[in-house]
């Protein structure tokens, strides 16, 4: 399995939505086109309530939307040995983690640990 990356959004804003793969605070991350079938492991967490989540590709929804939990410290990752979370991907893929803001709160700070398999 690749090592991990980890992936950060800073001072989402209120009310905002964006794709962490994306919008991430170092750009556009390798791992958002899936190279081979395989399980996608995630964790992730915020800093603060109201973040919502859900993860799709091109055609189909990988994960509905639900929360994400609160309570990280801004710039610590989740643990994979404790937080992870599988799903299957497929090789071509173009996945798109989707956070929404919803609790109104204007600088919240999401983490999170990926790997993909390829």
């Amino acid at each position: 399995m690749p090592a991990a990356e980890n992936i950060m959004l800073t001072n989402l804003g209120a009310n905002a939505r964006a794709d962490l793969m994306v919008d991430g605070d170092y750009g556009e991350s390798d791992r958002r086109i899936i190279q081979q079938n395989g399980f996608m492991t995630y964790a992730i967490v915020a800093d603060a309530i109201g973040i919502s989540l859900m993860i799709r590709s091109q055609a189909r929804i990988i994960s509905p939307l639900h929360v994400v939990e609160a309570g990280g410290t801004a710039g610590v990752f989740p643990d994979m040995q404790q937080k992870a979370i599988q799903v299957p991907v497929f090789a071509g893929e173009k996945i798109v983690f989707e956070v929404r803001e919803t609790a109104g709160v204007a600088t919240t700070d999401i983490m999170l640990t990926i790997e993909t398999p390829g």
